[in-house]
């Protein structure tokens, strides 16, 4: 039996002034972070954070026998514990994939 890990955000960096939080969000909702929900994280992570930046990022990987887009949002804050952070995103990604999700079309 192979285990998948489910986890949706990720600690990329941290250290005692900044934290990084990954979040892929596009596997979790086949879409991107709406403008209002990237609005709504920032908010809810001031509840546990002094300073946030978040980030919606479309990133385009291509090569002569593959494509790819990736869809994430990455955080940036001061003034927390990193799993703290890390969990309000999790919890603000699942929310968001509740919310609205895009199947893909059949191929």
């Amino acid at each position: 039996m192979q285990l998948v890990d489910e986890t949706t955000a990720f600690v990329r960096s941290e250290e005692p002034r900044m934290t990084e939080i990954v979040v892929n969000f596009g596997p979790l909702s086949g879409r991107e972070a709406t403008l209002a929900e990237v609005d709504r994280l920032a908010r809810r992570l001031l509840e546990v954070a002094g300073q946030v930046r978040v980030h919606a990022v479309r990133t385009h990987d291509m090569g002569p026998e593959s494509e790819s887009i990736v869809h994430q949002v990455v955080v940036e804050a001061d003034g927390s514990d990193a799993e703290t952070l890390r969990l309000v995103c999790e919890a603000w990604a699942v929310e968001c994939a509740d919310e609205r999700s895009v199947v893909p079309l059949p191929s």
